[in-house]
């Protein structure tokens, strides 16, 4: 699957011009940012933000702070797969469908805003169980109170942000609304 993500990471394809020798390019998706060699694309931040699969962030830009919470939780899965918590119950999963797709009112909108971000129910599914091996996760690590248990998930996931590779192509734009690319990458 990283072999896959990171071929996927592929932004353009060209295509040749039948009336002469110019090509042009169609931009298929953006890469916002890479963590420890997983991309994150426009189309991860746009479904996260579609199905409110990561709390919404309360910043100007949307981009940039779903972006910032698909880069926590990229850090926390791959932690989270280090230690393989506890599979999911098949119910678990079915109950985290079942509260978008009430959200959304119907099975028939679920498919619809599915097929608008360009994922298939499986791939929701996947991240439905991936949120619920983080959390469990988080449970074996930090236990089960509030106050001092989010102040050290903080501390820690600035120590995983601080130890890890990430690159982020995105730069919020003085302009909301507008993508902007730097001519390089910054680093995190």
């Amino acid at each position: 699957m990283k072999g896959f993500a990171a071929i996927a990471c592929v932004v353009s394809v060209s295509t040749a011009v039948v009336s002469g020798s110019a090509a042009t390019s169609e931009i298929i998706d953006r890469v916002m940012a890479v963590v420890d060699g997983q991309p994150i694309t426009l189309s991860d931040v746009d479904a996260a933000l579609a199905f409110q699969l990561v709390t919404p962030p309360s910043q100007a830009d949307p981009l940039a702070g779903m972006l910032d919470r698909l880069i926590d939780r990229a850090l926390m899965l791959a932690e989270a797969e280090r230690y393989r918590p506890m599979e999911p119950a098949p119910e678990q999963i079915d109950a985290g469908v079942a509260a978008i797709q009430l959200r959304l009112g119907t099975a028939a909108a679920l498919d619809q805003k599915l097929a608008a971000v360009g994922l298939l129910r499986e791939h929701l599914r996947r991240w439905i169980r991936d949120d619920l091996r983080i959390r469990t996760y988080l449970d074996e690590r930090f236990g089960g109170s509030t106050q001092p248990r989010d102040a050290m998930i903080r501390d820690w996931l600035a120590s995983l942000r601080r130890r890890a590779d990430i690159t982020t192509p995105y730069v919020a734009p003085s302009a909301p609304g507008k993508l902007v690319h730097p001519p390089a990458a910054r680093r995190m």
